[in-house]
């Protein structure tokens, strides 16, 4: 009897566990979603350290998000930099996320779609060019392995034409552990 019970208990635990969604990071690589961190979670890692002060309101080293649905609005310290207002309309298994800030370069998108359960392939347009992966290998980790194809120019705010040749392709990894309080 207590071997049946038991196993009705691990049964109902892994049920439990296995439904509850991951928290994860609420940005792309360097283009904001429209979620925010809910209260009480956080992400902590290798260039993210953002927590939910409630649920529509989300702070840290990106900045300050507030959401409102499908829509959100934030002060990006790293890596927008500037203002900003992100737009992620409801599709099915594909999200795209489109916005725009104060500079520069004022409109961004990306697209996020999945490859399997672990795994989506994301691309998207800030500042030049990112494309790569992000791989959630356990519960609660998200390991992104990207590469940035960007000027540096940018940031000197000058609104010029850009030549190819300015344009550098960079290998970049982000590491998140994203979870409660």
């Amino acid at each position: 009897m207590k071997t049946v019970f038991y196993l009705a208990l691990l049964g109902m635990a892994i049920i439990t566990f296995s439904a509850q969604a991951a928290v994860e990071p609420t940005w792309l690589f360097t283009v904001p979603k429209a979620d925010s961190l809910k209260e009480g979670t956080y992400n902590i890692g290798f260039i993210y350290f953002d927590f939910g002060i409630t649920d529509n309101l989300e702070i840290g080293i990106h900045g300050v998000k507030y959401s409102l649905g499908n829509l959100a609005f934030g002060l990006g310290l790293y890596p927008m930099g500037s203002p900003y207002l992100v737009f992620t309309p409801d599709t099915r298994s594909t999200s795209i996320h489109i916005g725009i800030k104060a500079a520069p370069y004022v409109f961004f998108g990306g697209l996020e779609a999945p490859v399997s359960d672990k795994a989506r392939f994301i691309v998207e347009i800030n500042n030049g060019i990112s494309a790569g992966f992000r791989i959630l290998p356990t519960r609660n980790w998200s390991l992104d392995l990207f590469l940035a194809f960007i000027s540096f120019e940018v940031y000197k705010y000058k609104y010029q034409k850009f030549e190819v040749e300015e344009f550098h392709a960079i290998p970049a990894i982000q590491l998140a552990y994203s979870g409660r309080f």
